[in-house]
């Protein structure tokens, strides 16, 4: 490790990351939602590396963004030849990478996931602070919050009750960003009447004699086919058939997981698409 780097080392270990914040860092990311924050939060020429799940058009709200920039797989050499400033990664992430590279001296911030929109706006105002952005992440989340405070205003009476059925019928429970997405909507959770905390699988046979009012589909090419999609091809969730169908009332939505896979102010979109939707 040269001078100037042990040199910044001790500096954030004593100042905190935030000291930094103001000299352009170079950041890494080993997670997909600490990409999905430096996005919104950082310049482009500071990101030195995402995920390479960044670059999935139905996980990552910034696929396009991720296409210019280098990528890695959470591996300890990739992020050594970079020598960045900062390593970003989440608590379930690469746990073995992360701890190396702190042993190795590099300033390494760690996320939990955020379950709500309360955990997302302090990770994003935590990760503002840290790289010089706060004033940014403090205008993004206040513009967030206006959105959702024009959709609540507009929502309807009566809150439809909504499933988003995924791969092999799992489904995100009631603690999620997902519902989250969904309350802000004025939709009700299904998942909450089948007891889901976090996420789980909910049959078919169950999904039917339920009667939702809403199902939401993944919104995704098909050109990847596995097992695990075979559920959604199910002929009780067809788009196409009006012979075959959950019920006459039950509307269907396909959807990018994009919008709640990570936390970011892009949620209060999402959030608008389906108000809008259900109030045709």
């Amino acid at each position: 490790m040269s001078l100037v780097r042990a040199a910044f080392v001790v500096l954030t270990t004593l100042h905190g990351a935030s000291a930094v914040g103001a000299n352009k860092i170079r950041i890494a990311s080993l997670n997909l939602c600490t990409d999905s924050m430096l996005f919104e939060l950082a310049e482009p020429e500071q990101i030195v590396s995402v995920t390479s799940l960044s670059r999935d058009a139905e996980l990552s709200h910034f696929s396009e963004l991720a296409q210019k920039l280098p990528i890695n797989r959470g591996l300890a050499e990739e992020v050594i030849a970079l020598d960045p400033d900062l390593v970003l990664t989440g608590s379930y992430t690469a746990t073995g990478t992360s701890a190396l590279l702190s042993k190795l001296g590099y300033n390494v911030m760690t996320f939990q996931p955020a379950l709500d929109l309360q955990a997302f706006r302090e990770s994003f105002l935590r990760l503002g602070e840290s790289i010089g952005t706060h004033e940014k992440a403090v205008r993004l989340l206040a513009e967030m919050d206006q959105k959702i405070v024009n959709i609540t205003h507009a929502k309807p009476k009566q809150r439809p009750r909504a499933i988003i059925y995924q791969p092999n019928g799992f489904s995100p429970g009631r603690r999620s960003l997902a519902n989250e997405m969904l309350k802000v909507a004025g939709i009700r959770n299904l998942a909450d009447e089948f007891d889901i905390e976090f996420g789980g699988f909910v049959p078919l046979e169950r999904l039917v004699i339920t009667k939702p009012d809403i199902i939401i589909l993944p919104d995704r090419p098909e050109q990847f086919p596995a097992l695990a999609d075979m559920i959604l091809a199910h002929p009780a969730l067809r788009f196409s058939d009006p012979r075959v169908h959950v019920e006459a009332q039950t509307r269907r939505f396909k959807m990018s997981e994009k919008y709640w896979a990570c936390g970011g102010t892009f949620i209060a979109d999402a959030a608008a698409i389906l108000a809008e939707s259900i109030a045709q």
